[in-house]
């Protein structure tokens, strides 16, 4: 289908040359420059360019468009204003987005042509790449709720915390001003500061850049629940929370993990380990804290 082009102004040559040059890439209608006229067809054609000959002093230009723009029945068709350069400048300076296509005089049928054509080709493929982000988007959400209606099902049955843990060992004791400790595994340093800041004025918290300490900390040191991150270089988290779960000092321990992963097949992947609980990247510290909160208190 050939893109629509609405033409208004009295420059009733140029008008004629550019439909008879353009006829075969578009289909263009012409207008009076009556308000009845323009509204009847914006409604009857539905432009997708709206081309405005620049005859009147800018500022009327500005009115006009604006009651253009604000009236109910454009349809939001690519706004070209042809006029001479101190008009357009004066357009782009007092109302700033108000036209899409901005074409200074003097102007050749084929550089107008060229100009619409390249505005509605670039706007087709940030369209068609909005439509696909946003689909990928919608997916994301759907999978990290599914997840998280797992994760929150795992947590109604969960035992409170002065109850047995994940994995049946008791919350242990804690002695007169003693906090839970917390161990966060993570390769970025970055987020294990900013984790340990946020976290150490209710927890004992220690952070450690991989997983390869993690048993040898468990023999000196008692462990209330890890916070993993998913994706590390050398042992991955699945690798780290599968070793975890075979030693009988940690297989008790509840595991969060941290995770930057948004496609199906990983998200899957991080539900089929069964952990206490999962936290998307970048880290929302509100959930991370609730769900800590929920899991230890």
């Amino acid at each position: 289908m050939r893109p629509k082009i609405l033409i208004n102004g009295r420059n009733q040559t140029m008008i004629f040359d550019f439909m008879r040059q353009t006829a075969v890439q578009f289909d263009n209608v012409t207008t009076s420059n009556g308000w009845e006229d323009l509204s009847g067809h914006f409604k009857l054609c539905q432009p997708d360019v709206y081309i405005v000959f620049q005859d009147s002093s800018f500022e009327q230009s500005i009115r006009e468009l604006t009651k253009l723009k604000e009236s109910s029945f454009f349809n939001g068709a690519a706004i070209l204003l042809i006029g001479d350069n101190d008009a357009c400048n004066q357009v782009e300076r007092k109302a700033p987005g108000l036209v899409d296509i901005m074409v200074r005089r003097p102007v050749t049928t084929e550089n107008l042509s060229m100009r619409i054509k390249r505005y509605l080709e670039d706007s087709a493929h940030a369209k068609a790449s909005n439509d696909a982000f946003q689909a990928k988007t919608n997916q994301v959400d759907a999978l990290i709720q599914a997840a998280e209606a797992a994760i929150s099902s795992a947590g109604a049955t969960a035992p409170a915390p002065t109850a047995p843990a994940a994995g049946g060992a008791a919350l242990r004791p804690l002695a007169p001003g003693e906090k839970r400790h917390l161990l966060v595994v993570d390769d970025d340093r970055t987020v294990l500061k900013m984790l340990k800041s946020a976290l150490e004025e209710k927890y004992d918290v220690t952070t450690m850049a991989s997983g390869a300490m993690i048993e040898k900390m468990l023999e000196v040191k008692k462990v209330d629940m890890i916070i993993l991150d998913y994706e590390m270089p050398i042992e991955t988290g699945a690798e780290v929370f599968q070793r975890l779960k075979k030693n009988p000092k940690a297989s008790g321990i509840p595991v969060c993990f941290l995770t930057g992963v948004s496609d199906r097949e990983k998200i899957m992947e991080v539900m089929s380990l069964k952990p206490i609980g999962y936290v998307l990247k970048p880290i929302d510290m509100d959930t991370l804290t609730a769900t800590i909160r929920n899991i230890i208190g």
